[in-house]
């Protein structure tokens, strides 16, 4: 004799359709409420006819417009530093270069970020730089976490300390350029 059995178990199905998936953004903008509102290049320093004892201070405004939080570096800072012409006064006070100026090696630089952006380093804040302006280097991980839709603030102070070889500067310029990176991660 044979005998045949049937096997039936209970089960239920259940669906998941519409799963959605969107990228966050970061979205940097540089002093937002001047005169470039979508901080894409923002000019922070004119200065004609600097002279040794200036101070020019420059607070950054940086918001993350974005939706993800991220993380401030400053990235591609140069220097070009132009002699311009040699006048008698810098010849006599030891300037032997042509084509390049001196302002960069007698004007000091502060960079820090400045936690209530009043431009002046206090409580806690530290200098991402502090030196001579030639001497900067290309780039800092600063790694400055800027939450969502929040605020921080970076503060630049160019100064020309009173120097006995002030004249070999005397008629140069020069040009500071920095590109502010606010990625996803630190160290980026």
């Amino acid at each position: 004799i044979a005998a045949t059995a049937t096997a039936a178990y209970f089960s239920d199905t259940e669906t998941s359709t519409g799963n959605t998936f969107s990228a966050g953004t970061l979205n940097l903008n540089v002093d937002p409420a001047d005169a470039n509102p979508d901080g894409s290049n923002t000019v922070k320093f004119t200065v004609a006819n600097m002279k040794p004892t200036d101070m020019q201070t420059g607070i950054y405004t940086l918001n993350n417009a974005g939706s993800l939080t991220g993380y401030l570096d400053l990235e591609s800072l140069s220097v070009t530093n132009n002699e311009n012409t040699r006048l008698e006064p810098e010849i006599q006070a030891g300037d032997t270069t042509n084509g390049t100026g001196e302002l960069q090696v007698l004007v000091d630089l502060k960079v820090f970020i400045d936690t209530n952006g009043n431009g002046v380093l206090d409580g806690t804040e530290v200098y991402i730089y502090n030196g001579k302006v030639g001497s900067i280097a290309a780039n800092y991980g600063v790694n400055q976490q800027i939450d969502a839709g929040a605020t921080t603030y970076l503060t630049v102070i160019v100064d020309w300390p009173n120097q006995a070889t002030d004249n070999q500067a005397m008629g140069d310029d020069m040009t500071l350029n920095m590109t502010f990176e606010l990625a996803q991660t630190t160290a980026q």
